[in-house]
């Protein structure tokens, strides 16, 4: 075996082990980015969850829109088409992720078993009514199809 072939056999080698490195990155990269994901969409989420916890008066008035949302005065329906807006931003977050590959289908199913609960409610339906325009375009699709399919059970 000439000189010559051995450095090109050495070289390869090479070629592979580089291969094999910048595969092992991006693997690692990838795990990174989908925890760092779940992190910030578990974090959203328990934040917003703390603060109605913490807030007796905010929770009274999200279980009042619940019912009846009809029901509340001006300020009120203010606050909570602004909550909403917030509320439904999370969730088409996590939707935007899990379509994008950064959240597990695991994940989303979680985070969705929440929007379903949300959305099976009379006044978030009508308060997503009101709020939806300020979504992008396929996620005011999807949350549409499941508010009318609560609708429909609910015969309204």
């Amino acid at each position: 075996m000439t000189l010559q072939a051995v450095a090109q056999i050495l070289g390869g080698i090479g070629v592979i082990a580089s291969l094999i490195y910048v595969a092992i990155q991006i693997r690692n990269n990838a795990r990174a980015t989908r925890a760092a994901t779940y992190q910030a969409v578990s974090s959203a989420f328990i934040s917003m969850w703390d603060s109605l916890a913490d807030n007796p008066e905010k929770m009274a008035l999200v279980l009042k829109s619940f019912d009846d949302f009809d029901s509340l005065d001006r300020v009120g329906k203010a606050r909570m088409r602004m909550a909403n807006m917030a509320y439904m931003r999370r969730y088409e977050n996590a939707w935007f992720q899990r379509k994008v590959g950064t959240l597990r289908e695991q994940d989303w199913q979680a985070v969705l078993g929440d929007l379903e609960a949300l959305m099976s409610v009379p006044g978030t339906r009508e308060i997503w009514a009101l709020v939806k325009n300020r979504s992008g375009a396929e996620f005011r699709v999807f949350v549409d199809a499941m508010a009318a399919r609560y609708a429909a059970k609910a015969g309204e």
